[in-house]
């Protein structure tokens, strides 16, 4: 200020100025904070050390200029001050948004900005003070704030899981509009420890317990049910947070999500209860292999018929897991069975000897492997000693439901007839061997079936009458 060579603006030397002037520059000198005096008409401009620096590459230029001149690009927002406030008035601006040109390009200043008339010494208007701090940096970083938290809402609002935020203990400080739509709570009951509420009763010793831990561990995972308002049910949620840290480390509040995963756990309910059924199933057909295996080396002996009757059943209980592996998908009908066991054993193709009819009834899987195996044997049968050995023979296997004192329960008739037999001839399958055995007196233990199998010379009838439960008959077919 003291080397400057006033002499050629029109304040004229130092020695020149009057006191007011003196005395306002002297002050702002002072000041840590930017402080420029625009003096006289025409505003030239006096400045501290603060205010160079908000001048940037603009300084020292401005020193001694006319504002106007100065500052062309905001010429009009410093006319309008000029005349303000040489009037006697006072302007004040927040967040005050110009566009200057500091280093040579335009960019967008915001300004904090204070201007008052400093007077004569006849009590005149004759300069501004203008108090000058920049605020651009915090209206930046205010409105990245703000559409950090518009971006985090949009999101929050756009994905399927109930999003959160708690402080360090737990209580909620938001819900997002997720949570109050599944939860039907309002955004004031589910803040602090209000969320509980929508909690099993029988999980809310968990939640606390999770959370008390959380703050040691830094870590929050756990699972529990959640009211689903509009359902009127509990559903399982997976519950998970990170902690939201300052600067030192410290847990300041979490952020969290609850993921509806009531179906999954629904799914790994069911899985475990294939895997026992599978378990259960995989021992009782080693076990009924191993009575195949016995029961047939006991009547062939070693060799190749042997080998023939036990790949024969064998294929047999092939068949009837493929349509128990499919069971879910296709529940196994007694008209499935037959036909398949039918077919497998390459019947006749002529369909006018071969008669099936009854209602539509569904198996249980307990009862299919073994009366599959019956049913089996009475195919072999027919196939190699019975009705379709002659060709006046044919097969005729129907079922009905009836009510007894002991419940309901399934009768089939499988009745072959124009069988040619001397008299007196014994059947070499079914007579004694193991397919009798196996309706005789399997049936009966494993299914709690009433069996009664009768041979003449022209027909064959077995009839077996097991236990149906409700449910298990859907229509009927001819």
């Amino acid at each position: 200020m003291r080397t400057y060579d006033w002499a050629r603006t029109p304040l004229g030397p130092i020695a020149d100025w009057p006191q007011s002037l003196i005395f306002a520059v002297s002050t702002l000198l002072l000041s840590p904070v930017p402080i420029v005096l625009l003096w006289g008409p025409d505003g030239i401009m006096i400045y501290n050390d603060a205010y160079s620096g908000f001048a940037g590459g603009r300084h020292p230029q401005l020193l001694g200029s006319k504002v106007r001149e100065g500052w062309p690009e905001v010429a009009d927002f410093n006319d309008h001050v000029m005349r303000v406030v040489l009037a006697g008035g006072t302007l004040s601006y927040r967040d005050q948004e110009l566009t200057l040109r500091r280093y040579g390009r335009p960019e967008p200043v915001w300004m904090n900005l204070d201007y008052s008339p400093v007077f004569d010494e006849g009590g005149k208007p004759a300069g501004v003070i203008a108090i000058v701090v920049e605020s651009t940096e915090r209206v930046l970083a205010e409105r990245r704030l703000r559409e950090s938290e518009a971006l985090f809402r949009t999101l929050a609002q756009g994905i399927p899981q109930l999003i959160w935020r708690a402080g360090i203990d737990g209580a909620c400080i938001w819900a997002s509009p997720q949570w109050i739509a599944y939860t039907g709570q309002d955004n004031d009951g589910s803040l602090g420890w209000g969320w509980l509420e929508a909690v099993h009763p029988d999980d809310v010793a968990i939640a606390r317990t999770a959370w008390q831990e959380a703050a040691a561990s830094g870590q929050l995972s756990y699972e529990h049910r959640l009211c689903n308002a509009p359902g009127q049910r509990y559903r399982w949620f997976q519950t998970r947070a990170a902690a939201v840290r300052d600067g030192e480390g410290r847990i300041v509040e979490w952020l969290g999500t609850s993921t509806d995963i009531d179906d999954l756990r629904q799914l790994q309910e069911r899985q475990q209860v294939m895997v026992a059924e599978l378990q259960h199933r995989t021992r009782n057909l080693l076990g009924v292999v191993r009575a195949i295996a016995k029961q047939t080396m006991a009547l062939t002996g070693p060799g190749e018929l042997f080998k023939a009757q036990f790949n024969d059943r064998l294929s047999a209980l092939s068949r009837v897991q493929g349509l128990l592996s499919r069971s879910d998908q296709e529940p196994i009908t007694l008209r499935t069975l037959i036909e398949t066991e039918l077919a497998a054993l390459n019947a006749p193709a002529a369909q006018t000897r071969v008669r099936i009819a009854g209602p539509v009834v569904r198996l249980r899987k307990a009862t299919v492997q073994t009366f599959a195996l019956a049913l089996h044997e009475l195919a072999t049968n027919a196939l190699k000693y019975g009705a379709f050995t002659t060709p006046q023979g044919s097969l005729s296997v129907t079922w009905r439901i009836c009510e007894s004192e002991d419940g309901r329960r399934l009768l089939v008739d499988w009745v072959e007839e124009g069988l040619v037999r001397p008299s007196g001839a014994q059947d070499a399958s079914l007579r004694g061997g193991y397919g009798r055995e196996l309706i005789e007196r399997a049936l009966p233990y494993a299914l709690k079936a009433r069996t009664c199998y009768a041979l003449s010379e022209t027909t064959l009838q077995c009839t077996i009458n097991l236990p149906h439960p409700e449910g298990d008959t859907a229509g009927s077919l001819p």
